[in-house]
């Protein structure tokens, strides 16, 4: 990855966003560009071995957390459902342990997930018994099969995701459908949070989108973008708690997200966290209330875009 140009659009004209942005699990600095022609954001530098910044522990999140993330990822997946208006094939991409996939396979779906590793396909494979692919969609015939793909928290993570998305295209069936899912850039949470926002997420977020490089994006892997909706409970009342424990140093001799390593299993709890969790535990209301403020606005930390493919015959 060229650091002097974007890895989408190839302009030169970037600007710096954050200088000094911690990795919560090695301790790394890395850098955030944006470019000024697409206003896609990048994180430089990109390392070629990701494996240390993936520990087995990430997103597993211990209970309860684990147990109220399947229930909402559940609801989401129903949400879609109803979306799309009747039960069809759907494919997704980053399953992780298959929550949405199997809800929709309850719903009548005939359903298709891709992970990055057989590691990490092991339990909707396994216990699951959900039919998923260890790689990218490379195993999958690039004929239009689907009626629905899911990325959701998925496209930020992958180094091409302009490619990604025009694979995408040519996976899915006319009149098909595109749920895209990631952290917005220009979120009220990102704009306070600077550095310190929890869903930067370096370097495993290798890419940081924004309503307007999302919808360039996707315009260039010839798909239409119809809707982008802002509603998350799942990940949005959280990132304003952990984000703002990390602006005041709140956790392990102020450690970045002392509170996401605990819940993750990364650390064990000790007396020493008690201020923060009762820190943690008086946000609640507070970033609830702020979540929705921001979706009215159109400016919650998650996005989730709805798009279809380009007509055959669009006009160039």
């Amino acid at each position: 990855m060229n650091p002097d140009s974007c890895p989408i659009c190839h302009s030169v004209d970037l600007r710096l966003v954050f200088d000094d942005v911690r990795d919560y699990i090695t301790g790394n600095s890395f850098q955030v560009r944006r470019c000024n022609n697409c206003d896609i954001g990048f994180t430089y530098p990109y390392s070629q071995q990701m494996e240390p910044y993936y520990p087995p522990q990430y997103r597993r999140y211990r209970f309860p957390v684990s147990v109220l993330l399947r229930a909402l990822y559940s609801l989401r997946a129903k949400s879609w459902s109803k979306l799309c208006g009747k039960p069809g094939t759907v494919l997704e991409i980053g399953c992780g342990d298959g929550v949405m996939l199997d809800t929709l396979r309850r719903l009548g779906w005939r359903v298709v997930g891709v992970e990055r590793t057989a590691k990490m396909a092991w339990f909707a494979c396994h216990k699951l018994g959900l039919p998923v692919f260890a790689g990218g969609t490379e195993a999958i015939v690039p004929k239009p099969h689907f009626d629905l793909i899911i990325l959701f928290q998925v496209l930020e993570h992958i180094s091409d995701p302009l490619n990604v998305l025009k694979q995408c295209a040519t996976l899915l069936k006319p009149g098909g459908v595109l749920l895209v899912g990631m952290p917005n850039l220009d979120s009220w949470q990102a704009l306070y949070s600077g550095p310190h926002w929890f869903h930067l997420d370096v370097p495993r977020h290798l890419f940081h989108f924004s309503p307007k490089s999302l919808e360039n994006v996707l315009e260039m892997a010839d798909l239409m973008l119809a809707h982008i909706s802002f509603i998350s409970f799942e990940h949005d009342p959280y990132g304003w708690v952990q984000s703002t424990l990390n602006r005041i140093g709140a956790g392990s001799r102020g450690q970045a997200n002392a509170l996401t390593r605990r819940l993750m299993g990364l650390d064990q709890f000790a007396w020493k966290d008690l201020t923060m969790v009762l820190v943690g535990a008086l946000m609640l209301i507070p970033s609830l209330l702020l979540s929705l403020l921001s979706w009215a606005r159109g400016s919650g930390a998650i996005m989730v875009a709805t798009a279809f493919r380009e007509p055959e015959d669009k006009t160039r």
